[in-house]
């Protein structure tokens, strides 16, 4: 018996070690997952994934969560990045610092945007690309929008094609019909 409880112990320990340094994350909710690491690889989400750093895939179904993502995220509803770099797909998704491609319904950046958001409804703050979409808008653009309406506040460098296309600050003719832009 007493042999039996010291190969339990061992198989325990190892399977603590072997946890904590595992490169998949099974995730069921927020932080309940197996193993419970700040880093991984691989992270598999059911309802919910938080996970600090993902360097490689994140999947969920439901929603995904990640503070500095280097690779690609999938999430069926919602899919949150604050540091982005890679590919970013969900029906709502959020980042803040973004280089690469970001494609769902709805896509919304809060600070530095460069690459291609592909969606119905494309915000972006300071967007470097293309936004491409039913409605974009981008407080600074450099770049550009094609979509059935484009509203920029202000442009560096860029092209507005669409039914309507506005800018709010370009001078004599902030609202043009079919092209607009500056160079």
């Amino acid at each position: 018996m007493k042999k039996l409880l010291m190969l339990v112990a061992l198989v325990a320990t190892l399977g603590v070690y072997a946890a904590a340094e595992s490169p998949i994350k099974l995730s069921l909710y927020d932080n309940i997952a197996w193993p419970n690491t700040n880093n991984t690889n691989i992270v598999l989400g059911l309802v919910d994934n938080n996970t600090p750093t993902v360097k490689g895939v994140s999947l969920a179904i439901g929603s995904s969560r990640v503070d500095d993502l280097t690779g690609l995220s999938f999430a069926y509803f919602y899919a949150r990045s604050n540091d982005l770099t890679g590919v970013q797909v969900g029906l709502y998704n959020v980042t803040h610092n973004a280089t690469g491609v970001v494609w769902g319904l709805v896509n919304h950046n809060k600070r530095a945007f460069t690459g291609a958001q592909l969606g119905l409804v494309n915000l972006a703050n300071n967007m470097k690309g293309l936004q491409w979409g039913f409605y974009n808008q981008a407080e600074t653009l450099t770049g550009l929008q094609l979509g059935f309406v484009n509203y920029i506040n202000r442009i560096d460098k860029g092209l507005q094609i669409g039914l309507v296309n506005i800018i709010e600050n370009n001078g004599w003719l902030p609202i043009m019909v079919i092209v607009n832009g500056r160079f």
